[in-house]
């Protein structure tokens, strides 16, 4: 684990936003329970996690549909690495929603052997790096640059909050098909420069 960024933490290859972070989160990550009925929302960031969240709430919770009930999105589906809440997830009712960030290698073991739902979101890089560039920009616990440039380099090297286009999109390319996968990009151009990447480790 390296401990020397002001911003980050790398965590097994793989960076995370430092002031957010729970180590023993991140430690105990691969034996988190995971149940039949968990809905998982992957996304790399800035690439429509907060709209996934909404659709998936609207469907799953009708309090929320009916605007009878007013949670925050944060507490309907929360992050699994990025527990600020505190929330005991093994209390909570099934059906769990959780989003994460997390490239494949981390996940938890049970979420590659159960028959929880993955919904994996991703977005051309072109346009994720706009967005994050300009994200960077008003979050205090990510590190500011002042040109798109510079973000660009530290974007194509992996180095932000995430670990990197390379490593979260190349696993889900590399994962078995069980008939189960559906693959909804208008184009595969956006894939086709992360094929080769994969686990650092």
């Amino acid at each position: 684990m390296d401990d020397t960024d002001t911003y980050l933490l790398n965590f097994k290859g793989y960076y995370f936003e430092r002031s957010l972070i729970d180590i023993d989160v991140l430690e105990n990550l691969d034996d988190f329970e995971i149940r039949d009925e968990d809905v998982f929302i992957i996304t790399y960031p800035k690439s429509g996690t907060i709209w996934t969240q909404q659709i998936l709430s609207l469907i799953y919770f009708e309090e929320h549909r009916n605007r009878t009930d007013n949670v925050e999105t944060l507490d309907r589906a929360p992050f699994l690495e990025y527990n600020i809440r505190k929330v005991d997830f093994h209390a909570r009712p099934s059906p769990r929603l959780f989003c994460s960030h997390i490239p494949y290698y981390l996940a938890p073991k049970g979420l590659k052997n159960k028959k929880a739902k993955i919904i994996y979101v991703y977005r051309n890089p072109k346009d994720v790096l706009t967005s994050y560039f300009h994200f960077t920009k008003f979050v205090a616990t990510l590190e500011d640059v002042d040109t798109i440039e510079q973000f660009m380099r530290r974007f194509l090297d992996g180095k932000e909050a995430s670990g990197g286009s390379r490593i979260n999109l190349a696993p889900i390319t590399q994962v078995p098909s069980s008939g189960e996968v559906m693959d909804d990009s208008s184009s595969n151009q956006a894939q086709a420069p992360f094929r080769a990447g994969g686990s650092p480790n």
